[in-house]
């Protein structure tokens, strides 16, 4: 099966002077990330209303896992506490946490193309240790990253200022030179209000044209 193109291109991209990284975010940029597909598979399609779901996903309990602060195991065991379900619920809850996370169509292709380009590339993700590792396990996307920075290393969740710098650091990066990709509008803000460029990611076609508006063309 043929793999779904970003783009359609005519020719390499021309790497422009001024934007040499790009910094892309996992979820919903090169992995599918639906919480609402998650709670359907795992508590059935009634239950997954937006209240459900922001019960789990945007529950203390999740951003300490994305922080690093509290293992997989420990969030599995207050999640049943908390929900009043049983351990087999949950393990399926995580169990589609990690296998719903198929490549976002033409992600591949844009990193392709942009490694081809002669850009360096990078991760920033708000993420957690053991999906991480499920996501190493599973994709080899990896290798084109020069670098990657998890927030659950750091204990830093995005837009925080201090993820931004830490990665600019770390790889001795130029902001000015620098674009991130992200589907959330506020991660976009928080990469700007730092320095670097920043991209709202739709999908990878819109991503491809936004590129070629800082200067990475056909």
């Amino acid at each position: 099966m043929e793999r779904p193109c970003c783009r359609p291109r005519k020719g390499p991209w021309r790497l422009s002077v001024s934007v040499r990284n790009i910094v892309f975010d996992l979820g919903n940029v090169v992995v599918r990330w639906d919480p609402a597909l998650i709670v359907a598979r795992t508590f059935g399609e009634a239950t997954a209303t937006p209240e459900f779901v922001r019960s789990i996903f945007a529950h203390p309990l999740w951003l300490e896992l994305n922080r690093g602060e509290i293992t997989e195991e420990q969030a599995k065991r207050a999640y049943c506490s908390r929900l009043g379900v049983t351990t087999d619920q949950i393990g399926q809850l995580f169990f589609h946490i990690k296998n719903s996370q198929t490549l976002v169509p033409g992600a591949l292709e844009l990193m392709e193309q942009a490694a081809a380009a002669g850009l360096r590339l990078f991760a920033l993700s708000d993420n957690v240790h053991e999906i991480v590792l499920h996501l190493r396990k599973t994709y080899d996307f990896w290798r084109y990253f020069e670098g990657v920075v998890i927030s659950a290393e750091l204990g830093i969740l995005k837009p925080d200022p201090r993820i931004f710098t830490h990665l600019l650091n770390t790889f001795v990066l130029e902001p000015k030179e620098t674009v991130f990709l992200d589907d959330l509008a506020r991660n976009v803000e928080g990469a700007r209000a730092v320095g670097m460029h920043a991209v709202h990611f739709i999908d990878a076609e819109r991503a491809a044209v936004e590129l070629e508006a800082l200067g990475v063309r056909i």
